[in-house]
């Protein structure tokens, strides 16, 4: 298991993919520091390459950072700065042996999916929460709550009230998954999620409806839902375009719902939609590579972590 977080805790925040400014860690480090660890991070993380899109500098610049702080024994957290793209870029080029000795969390989501894949096949749980640098909306208190909560070793248990397009059933798996596109992107390579009897996690945003449907219809052909025991559905949101979307600012759609709903409905396991977390306001921490019990019945949605 990674790291419980103590007073003087160091977390170390480092940019695999997309650039980041200084001025969008402040609350990141005025977070940290507020609950007595310290933050650790480089003026190289401020670095730009613009190829088609701004990096956060070259590969090798982005490898050699992320493969420091993987391996530094002094840090007890790693934060991904922010998502965007470029983690895939990496992640065959990492070496996580030193890693492996001294794991620690790895905390972040939407392209930061990558990592949590490839360290989930290894048995090692990740945090799929908050990055450092914010969306521009107003974050809940459960957002940072539910972070600091795993950070300290305090488990996490999730219960909302069944809504009328949940699917029942009751399951026990390994909850895995992350934001759908990088999903869809790792199909047919090492970071593909492996092993059997999943709780699978998606979200995902900007995205037409159209393609959301491509991307399911590659998991489901993949036979990735074939081992699949439960599905916990996030938002999905700014889907398609404004002008067709009547729901475009809403934290869920309805619409991708309902795609979604279409491949996993004669599944016969249980299903809940709109749970808060993604590239939403409400993003609330999962430890992903662990078991849980997950269960939707006439009343609740149950969510809980077994060990």
């Amino acid at each position: 298991m990674p790291k419980t977080l103590k007073p003087n805790s160091k977390i170390g925040i480092v940019a695999p993919a997309g650039r980041i400014f200084r001025h969008e860690l402040n609350f990141a480090i005025d977070w940290i520091e507020q609950n007595h660890w310290q933050a650790e991070y480089s003026e190289e993380l401020f670095r730009e390459h613009n190829f088609g899109y701004f990096y956060a500098g070259h590969d090798e610049h982005r490898l050699k950072l992320v493969q420091e702080a993987l391996n530094n024994p002094d840090l007890d957290a790693i934060w991904f700065a922010r998502g965007g793209y470029g983690s895939v870029r990496l992640i065959d080029q990492l070496d996580f042996t030193e890693f492996k000795k001294n794991p620690k969390w790895l905390i972040g989501y939407s392209d930061i999916t990558v990592f949590h894949n490839h360290l989930n096949n290894l048995d090692i749980p990740t945090l799929h929460a908050v990055t450092a640098k914010q969306l521009n909306t107003d974050y809940s208190n459960e957002t940072y709550e539910t972070l600091y909560q795993v950070l300290v070793g305090e488990k996490l248990s999730y219960e909302f009230q069944k809504s009328a397009s949940d699917l029942p059933g009751k399951a026990e798996g390994k909850l895995v998954g992350g934001n759908l596109s990088m999903l869809y992107s790792q199909l047919g390579s090492e970071t593909m999620l492996s092993g059997d009897d999943l709780i699978l996690f998606i979200e995902d945003w900007q995205e037409n409806w159209y393609h959301l449907d491509r991307m399911m219809m590659a998991l489901k052909r993949s036979g990735l839902f074939e081992r699949v025991k439960g599905v916990i559905v996030g938002s999905f949101t700014k889907m398609d375009t404004r002008e067709e979307n009547p729901n475009y600012e809403s934290d869920f759609d309805g619409i991708s719902n309902q795609i979604i709903e279409s491949f996993v409905d004669d599944l016969k396991i249980p299903v809940v939609f709109n749970f808060p977390a993604g590239h939403i306001g409400d993003n609330r921490a999962l430890v992903l590579g662990k078991q849980v019990s997950f269960e939707v019945n006439d009343k609740q949605v149950l969510l809980e972590w077994l060990d």
